[in-house]
């Protein structure tokens, strides 16, 4: 790695990445793609014409300024190009191929399958029967019926999984009865995925021959090959909370694992000049056939292209940069598909890697050990914490948790998850040769993932472990980065004035916690989620929640799915839960019940029958400031009265969409996304001041 020079000089597909990124992530409006498309060609043929003239010195920008401009539009083109529209499906039939093999689900197995002749994708919802059970990628399904929009319900702070699926291109959804669909034997539509995903199917199939128990064969098919399908949500959970969830993504690791079992084996062709040509060959045609069979994760992906570059750069006996590797690496696959800048695991694969490049050696330098031993174990636990300083942000922003011990827990699981890679490859070549001693080597391998399994337990059960419910807002995340930023200049220059930045930055998040307490605790709000089989409204004083729901199977642990984001962003830290036919227990003085009205901070709230309520039924909502109806039809056949009602919430019927004209100038809210009514912070306020709109 040649560190002469900052970054940006040394690296110089950084100053290229940088405009496609801008490009790619920036609002495109739906007038975009045919000026795009103009300005794209147009800067194309300026630079074509420009390269063929000398360059001099003062033209030097221009031509800067001219690459910059191409990326960008072609940023906003591919971004564009990519983007695909899902529009409402008939009833009818379809035929669509399998892209990989069906999840169990409780009652169902889902498939993931692409329309024929089109890029748009489906799940479909299967009965559990062999015949689904049995079928592979590549196979095609005949099936009719009206397949669903995917759509977010609308809740506060909810996982947005409608962009998650469509940014995998999919958009639809749809169940299906025995009847209702069939695979067409005979029949295939195998491509080179597909054909990879049956092999690494394979290959797990001869770890399950060897004796190795079911669960931990699924852990091992996991680490080793990216199939992460089967492995135990509890498993995954007990990873997260100790920070060795990356071992289940195929990563870096996995592939110079790869590289140094081709390296030794070949290496012999290096001996000679025809030889070295050939030695790189298998060394690419290697790590890009583990990279399709492992899935082509972002992470998996990230760490190919790097390694393809340092075997090419052996055979041209260049040095490759780090800084510019990873630019590149990003550079072919945002350029090659845009949306994957949105997926998770490409920003935390970059963001460790750029953070170990960078903070690792400053770590490892401030303790010298002369013992072998405690030099590698300050390594590991260096690179752990550098790649920890990268992910927090996005740790916080996507799991709002952090694992205090995850220092602890990769100290030993790294070493180990080294040794189930080496083994579960021995196994595998070894079950060819022979099934005995492929089962000898097989015991020690359960027995290493054993032993993963009880350090992950023993952590994971340490106290104080997992720092839960973070939600810091974007503002102090980029405030984070920043002092962070300014942290590594100063330590590279010992400018005191970058020191005194990042004094300066810690003031101001120091500032923005507080201020953002001050809201929480202030905020007064009645917030109506939208959750499928009951209905359920949450009261909000300062940093205290009473919700009130309709009666609902598993309700503590149905409503508590839905109402986790909404907590831990507001801060709330006591929560009370009340069915309405229970709802006469509340003791609060600003809350009161009484037939089928709710009082709360001096607003009164109607809920039309519907609800089992507390106390004796009113059949008028006269005076009401809102009115919740049970249904659509209740408000067409407006046969309540909403003499003095400002606001009215209600649910549709089949598949309406759209909200309802205003009746008699009462605003109406569509039930379809949670609503949130805003209150005064005090007792006294006026129904006027009352402010309802949708919640996102």
């Amino acid at each position: 790695m040649n560190s002469s020079g900052s970054p940006l000089t040394s690296a110089p597909f950084i100053r290229l990445l940088l405009p496609l990124c801008i490009g790619v992530i920036i609002p495109n409006p739906s007038y975009f793609p045919p000026l795009v498309q103009t300005l794209l060609i147009f800067c194309l043929l300026l630079l074509v014409l420009f390269l063929f003239r000398k360059v001099s010195f003062y033209k030097q920008h221009f031509w800067g300024i001219l690459l910059f401009l191409t990326l960008f539009f072609y940023g906003i083109f591919r971004s564009n190009q990519e983007r695909l529209t899902f529009p409402l499906l008939p009833n009818k039939q379809y035929f669509a191929v399998l892209e990989d093999y069906s999840t169990e689900k409780a009652k169902t197995f889902q498939v993931v399958a692409r329309f024929v002749n089109s890029e748009q994708k489906i799940l479909i919802y299967l009965p559990k029967s062999p015949i689904v059970q049995h079928a592979k990628p590549g196979d095609i399904i005949s099936f009719s019926g009206l397949p669903e929009l995917i759509r977010n319900d609308g809740n506060p702070f909810e996982f947005d999984y409608c962009s998650y699926l469509n940014n995998k291109k999919i958009g639809h959804r749809i169940f299906l009865k025995e009847d209702q669909f069939n695979f067409l034997n005979g029949y295939n539509a195998m491509n080179i995925f597909h054909r990879a995903l049956i092999f690494r199917a394979k290959l797990v199939e001869r770890l399950d021959r060897s004796g190795i128990r079911s669960d931990i064969v699924h852990l091992i098919a996991s680490i080793s090959f990216g199939a992460r399908e089967e492995v135990d949500k509890e498993v995954i959970q007990s990873f997260t909370n100790t920070g060795v969830i990356h071992i289940l993504a195929v990563s870096g690791m996995n592939v110079g694992l790869i590289f140094i079992i081709l390296n030794f084996l070949f290496r012999f062709l290096k001996k000679r000049r025809a030889g070295l040509f050939l030695h790189t060959i298998i060394m690419l045609c290697g790590i890009w056939t583990y990279t399709l069979i492992t899935g082509m994760s972002a992470s998996i992906l990230r760490a190919a292209i790097m390694f393809s570059f340092v075997i090419i750069g052996d055979i041209l006996n260049r040095n490759s940069n780090i800084f510019n590797s990873l630019a590149v690496s990003a550079f072919f696959l945002i350029g090659w598909d845009p949306a994957i800048i949105r997926d998770v695991g490409f920003q935390l694969s970059y963001a460790a890697v750029l953070s170990i490049v960078v903070f690792q050696p400053l770590l490892y330098k401030q303790l010298y050990f002369k013992s072998w031993l405690l030099s590698q174990t300050w390594l590991i636990i260096s690179v752990t914490f550098a790649a920890q300083i990268g992910t927090i942000p996005f740790t916080l922003i996507y799991f709002h948790q952090f694992p205090v011990y995850f220092w602890l827990a990769n100290l030993f699981v790294i070493p180990l998850v080294t040794l189930i890679l080496y083994l579960s490859f021995v196994v595998v070549f070894l079950s060819l040769i022979s099934e005995f001693l492929a089962s000898v080597v097989a015991v020690v391998l359960e027995w290493s993932v054993r032993l993963v399994l009880m350090i992950v337990e023993m952590v994971e059960s340490l106290p104080h472990a997992v720092l839960r419910n973070l939600y810091p807002s974007m503002l102090q995340i980029f405030l984070v980065f920043l002092a962070v930023f300014l942290f590594y200049r100063y330590s590279k220059s010992k400018k005191i004035v970058l020191l005194q930045g990042v004094f300066l930055l810690m003031i101001f998040i120091s500032m923005s916690v507080g201020i953002i307490r001050y809201l929480k605790q202030t905020r007064t709000e009645i917030v109506f989620f939208n959750i499928s089989g009951t209905r359920a409204l949450a009261l909000t004083s300062n940093r205290e929640v009473i919700v009130l729901f309709d009666r609902c199977e598993n309700a503590s642990e149905k409503l508590g799915y839905y109402l986790k984001p909404y907590l831990g962003e507001r801060g709330i830290r006591r929560i009370t839960m009340y069915q309405f036919a229970d709802s006469l227990k509340i003791v609060k003085p600003e809350i009161g019940v009484r037939g089928n009205f709710v009082f709360f901070k001096g607003c009164k709230l109607y809920i039309q029958p519907g609800f089992e309520m507390g106390g004796d039924a009113e059949d008028s909502s006269l005076g009401a400031d809102l009115v919740w109806l049970a249904n659509y039809k209740g408000l067409q056949s407006n046969n309540l009265k909403f003499e003095k009602a400002k606001y009215i919430l209600y649910k549709p019927t089949g598949n309406t969409l759209n909200e309802s004209s205003a009746n008699n100038g009462i605003e109406s809210f569509n039930m379809n996304k949670s609503v949130q009514l805003t209150l005064p912070s005090t007792r006294s306020g006026e129904p006027n001041r009352y402010f309802c709109r949708y919640f996102n």
